[in-house]
């Protein structure tokens, strides 16, 4: 996946070039926060095994069989076909989707729903721990009989899937349909790609549905960075401005008496 995190990197500077963007410290922030968001996943995922050592992963293979969807059969389905080739890009290939993203409609709610997902899910994961059939089926995808401990170098992050729920909010923030439609076709494609590589169950990309929606519309309520800043510094330059007034002295209006006045008075 490390690879495709740097064609995403090469993505996003050569159109900032072909784009002819005077400023391009932006692109190169987004770009370089690609590779720098994958690595970051090991460590992250090592601290998801060690918090809970304990998953879910048998009980979400029995939600998926009562739902009538068997995942290993998949795969095993793809194998005697051939077409398991495919099964590994299209899932490693999300950062260079997402840099596509980027790289073609600019869109800022695509980054704080980016943002936003991750940070909502990982919550989810401690709650939900799962690392995929994979990892705690030994004989996968033949036989479900026997499991084991999942190691706890494997991330939890099955419920819901990220992958899919990154794939969908690149979908929603093009207003291109042409393009948006490419990507719902890449979206549905990972969903049979996540399962057949054993990385996820059918009932986390069937989380990461509504998860993705509720992820968007939080993203577009939420106010830009820049405009956040700006309310707050105007809010405390008037806070500032009302305590420098009440600290200062109160000048009487009643106009004093001369001394020559008051003489004549007397």
């Amino acid at each position: 996946m490390i690879i495709y995190a740097l064609l995403g990197f090469a993505v996003i500077m050569v159109a900032s070039f072909l784009r002819g963007t005077r400023d391009k410290y932006e692109d190169f922030c987004i770009a370089v926060s690609v590779p720098i968001f994958i690595i970051l996943l090991l460590p992250m995922g090592a601290f998801t095994g060690w918090l809970r050592p304990n998953t879910m992963d048998v009980a979400f293979r029995h939600a998926d069989l009562a739902l009538r969807l068997d995942g290993l059969a998949f795969t095993r389905w793809l194998l005697r076909t051939g077409w398991y080739r495919v099964v590994g890009p299209i899932y490693d290939a999300l950062p260079l989707v997402l840099a596509l993203g980027w790289a073609i409609e600019r869109s800022r709610t695509l980054l704080r729903a980016s943002v936003i997902g991750a940070l909502t899910a990982f919550p989810l994961y401690l709650l939900f721990p799962a690392v995929g059939p994979q990892y705690v089926f030994p004989n996968f995808p033949v036989s479900d009989a026997a499991t084991v401990g999942a190691a706890w170098m494997h991330p939890r992050n099955c419920f819901p899937s990220m992958h899919l729920t990154w794939a969908l909010l690149v979908a929603m923030n093009f207003r291109n349909p042409k393009w948006r439609w490419l990507f719902v076709v890449y979206a549905m494609l990972m969903v049979f790609a996540a399962v057949a590589g054993g990385e996820h169950y059918f009932v986390d990309m069937i989380a990461a549905v509504p998860f993705a929606f509720a992820v968007q519309r939080t993203a577009v309520a939420f106010p830009s960075l820049a405009a956040f800043r700006e309310r707050v510094m105007v809010g405390t330059e008037h806070v500032e401005k009302a305590g420098k007034e009440a600290a200062a002295p109160q000048v009487s209006n009643t106009p004093e008496i001369s001394g020559c006045a008051a003489e004549r008075k007397s």
